[in-house]
Formats: structure tokens, sequence, C-alpha cells
């Protein structure tokens, strides 16, 4: 049971990204640290060798130097000197043979030399050496090993002096212990950060966790809320609010048009209803079952219409037609919208003119044109027979814009801010369903634009203001 509850934690901390990036990215660090300490390890040891070699092989020449210049009895004693001075007594190591391999003087005995072909000696493998070797010897009857060289000195008299590495060792334990307990105390640390480092994360994402839940459950209003620390999670949380920001602005609404449709159209599909019921129940005659199909139809053709607007503002709230955008010359498309409604224009007795500049801009054509046919429709409709309507495209604050202007009543102030509501409309008696100016608004938003209503007096002016140089 112990053990099924350990591999059960270790598989909780292991099924979490942040243990794991962490548990990689630290053992990665620790490995480093690892292979530089043994690196340094190394280094040092081949250092201290290397000084102990050069020690050796100085005090090697400078006695083969003191036999040159005085002879062999000379160096004998300066032999006997050097072990009696107290001096490096733990660790000097002196051997004077004659010409017969006769121990002369020094404190040194060397040993058969192992795993090497018996016939070679000790003496003849320090002869045969370019540097100072390590070898297992006697050093006043004790066993050691010793870092030796060997000098010819003429006449068949060799000196062979060394120096006891004991100390060497013991530096190389020490520094091999604290490289292991390095490695230690940062493999310990890394579980223990690794530890930490997730457990700090688990608590940055908790409230976003708690957050999407809710939101999740239907709480649209839910949003995370702010940290007092700043870091990488600032702008995450930013992010995720925008986003629920725009989820609730969408489904709210999604449910106030679900709203206006109930409201909006539960009228005319009764009125389409009981004309229907009347048609069929009723005694009549075929003029007057024909005009109460013809009833219908309009009734049905318009409420077509309302659902292609809304549509239409779905899909241009929803962002889906951008990838539908190409360079579009604002005069040329105004200018065939003019010519599309000169022959209505004339027909009504309303002067329609054009007042265009050359300007450029990334849009949909389509929606563009739908926009500002509303626009003029709304024009036809609400200035009248006799009236004059001006189009005009030219820019403003760095801001392509076409302007649809009227001299008909005009709108009073007050209702201004709330020209483009859905469904939204100022007089009752005249057709229409409020979508037309809501889609003009919308087709504007889409395009990273904005909608502007004034007062011309006379009349109204409405502004479709749009971004003019890089694509959206």
């Amino acid at each position: 049971m112990p053990f099924e509850r350990l591999l059960t934690g270790w598989q909780r901390l292991w099924g979490s990204v942040a243990f794991r990036l962490t548990l990689n990215y630290s053992l990665l660090a620790a490995g480093t640290t690892a292979f530089l300490l043994i690196f340094a390890y190394g280094k040092i040891v081949d250092l201290l060798q290397n000084q102990y070699s050069r020690q050796v092989a100085l005090a090697a020449n400078r006695l083969a130097s003191h036999y040159d210049a005085y002879g062999l009895e000379a160096l004998r004693q300066e032999i006997e000197q050097l072990l009696s001075d107290q001096t490096d007594i733990d660790t000097e190591m002196f051997l004077l043979l004659s010409a017969q391999n006769e121990r002369l003087v020094g404190n040194l005995e060397l040993l058969p030399v192992e795993d090497i072909d018996e016939s070679i000696s000790a003496t003849d493998l320090l002869a045969e050496a370019q540097a100072p070797l390590l070898l297992n010897v006697l050093r006043e009857g004790a066993p050691v090993t010793g870092l030796l060289t060997l000098r010819e000195l003429g006449q068949g008299n060799r000196l062979i002096i060394g120096r006891d590495i004991a100390d060497m060792h013991e530096i190389q334990a020490l520094i091999g212990n604290a490289v292991l307990a390095a490695t230690l105390v940062a493999l310990v640390l890394v579980l223990v950060g690794t530890t930490i480092f997730r457990r700090e994360l688990r608590n940055r994402v908790q409230a976003i966790r708690e957050t999407a839940l809710r939101v999740g459950t239907g709480e649209l209003t839910r949003r995370v809320p702010d940290a007092a620390e700043i870091d990488e999670f600032v702008q995450l949380r930013y992010d995720i609010n925008y986003m629920l920001d725009r989820i609730e602005n969408l489904m709210t609404g999604v449910r106030n048009v679900s709203d206006s449709i109930a409201h909006n159209l539960r009228t005319p599909l009764a009125r389409v209803l009981g004309r229907l019921e009347k048609a069929r129940y009723g005694n009549q005659d075929c003029e007057s079952l024909k005009a109460a199909m013809e009833a219908a139809s309009v009734e049905i053709m318009e409420l077509i219409t309302v659902s292609e607007k809304l549509l239409l503002i779905a899909e241009a709230n929803s962002g889906l037609q951008r990838q539908n955008f190409s360079t579009v010359s604002l005069p040329a498309l105004v200018e065939d919208v003019c010519e599309l409604y000169e022959p209505a224009a004339a027909e009504d007795g309303i002067r329609l003119s054009c007042h265009l500049k050359p300007v450029t801009i990334q849009a949909d054509p389509d929606l563009l044109i739908s926009a500002i046919t509303n626009l003029i429709d709304n024009a036809f409709k609400y200035a009248g027979s006799g009236s004059q309507i001006v189009l005009e495209v030219d820019t403003y604050e760095r801001m392509a814009r076409v302007s649809v202007t009227d001299d008909g009543p005009g709108v009073p102030d007050e209702e201004l801010d709330r020209l483009g509501t859905r469904f939204h409309r100022l007089e009752q008696s005249l057709p229409g369903f409020g979508l037309g100016l809501a889609s003009v608004r919308a087709i504007a938003a889409l395009h990273g634009g904005r909608v502007e209503f004034s007062n011309a007096r006379p009349g109204l002016r409405v502004d479709i203001l749009l971004p003019n140089s890089a694509k959206q």
C-alpha cells in the first residue's frame, strides 16, 4: 500500500506539465553543474600532480648538479643532511645507488613492479620514463605511494628522488567528496524547486480555471480577478477577460435579437396566418383568395428580407467576412451605386448627386455596397419626393469617409444615439423592421470603422468612417 500511494503520487506529479518542464530544466542545470565540477576536479588533480612532478624534477636536477660539482661522497652527505633537517620528513624520498646497485644512503626501498613483465625492475622502469612515475614503495619501512624520478649520475651511480603523495590523495578525496555532496544537494534542490514551482504555477492558473468553470456553467459575467503580482500571466488574464467580454456581448446580442425577433415577427406571422385561415375557411371568390395569397406572399417576402439582414449582421459581427477583403476604389463603388439609383430617383423627383475624391481601402465590396444602399434607401424613405440626396467620398482624420446627406426632416438630437440599434424605428407608420442602420453599423465595425449620425439642418447626415491604409 505505501508503495502504491507513492506510485500514485509520482504519477500525479509527472502528469503536471509544469513539473516535467521544471524537472527537465533543473536536471539539465544540475547535470551541467556536476560536469563542470568533475571537470574542475580533474584539472585540479592534474595541476597538483604536475606541481609535485616539477618539485621532484627540480630536486633531482639540483642534487645531480651537486654530484657533478663535488662528487659522490659530497652527494651522500647532502642527502643525509636533507634527511636529518626535519624539513618535509613526511613526504621526501631519497635513494642513492652505487654502480653495483648497492644502497649508499636514503630512506626509500623499491618494491617489485606489479602487472609488468617480471624481468623489468622498478629501477629500469624509472630509467626509461621521461617523467616522474607513481609507484608503490617503502619509506622508512612503511608502504606508501610515491612520485619518483631517476637520474643517472655517471660511473654507474644512480639517484632516485620522490615525494609521498598522501596529501595529494587527501586533497583529491576532499574535492571528490565536495563534488559528490554538491551533486546530491543539487538533486535535492531540483526536487524541492520543482515541487515549489509546480505549486506556484498551479496557484497562478487556479483563478483562470475557476473562471472558465463558472463561465462554462452559464455565469457569463464572471471574470478572472486581477492579481497583485506583475508576471507573464497578467497579459493572459487581460486576454481571457477580453475574450469573455466579447462572448458576453455576442451572447447578449443573440438574446436581444432572439427577443426582438420573437416580438417583431410574431405580429406579421400572426397576420399571415390569419389571412390564410380566413381564405381557407371563408366563402370567398377567386379574386379574394388571390388577394389574400398575394398579401401573404408580400408578408413572407418581408420576413425573408428581415432574416437575410439578421444573417448579414450576424456574419459581420462574427468577422467571418474578413477573408473576402480586397483593394476597393471607393469612388468607383459609390459611382456604381449612384448609377443604380438614378432611375428611381428621377421617378420620385429626387435629386441625387455625387462628390467623389480618390480613396482606396481594403474591404469587402459587396458588404460596402449593401451598407451604402441601406443608407440611400433610408434617405429615399424619410426625405421623400422632391428632396436632395448627396453622396460624398473623401478622407477625414486619416480615415476614408463615405457620407450620405439628405435635406429631409432629420432626426431629433436625443434620438441620434439610438440610431443603428436593432429593430429601433423612428416612424412606426413607415414600412420596415429597423435593421437597415444596424447592418450598416455591423459592416463598418467589421472593417474596423464606425458610423456617425448628425443633423444636417435640414436633413440627416450619415458618415461611414473606414481605415484607408493597411489590411484589417
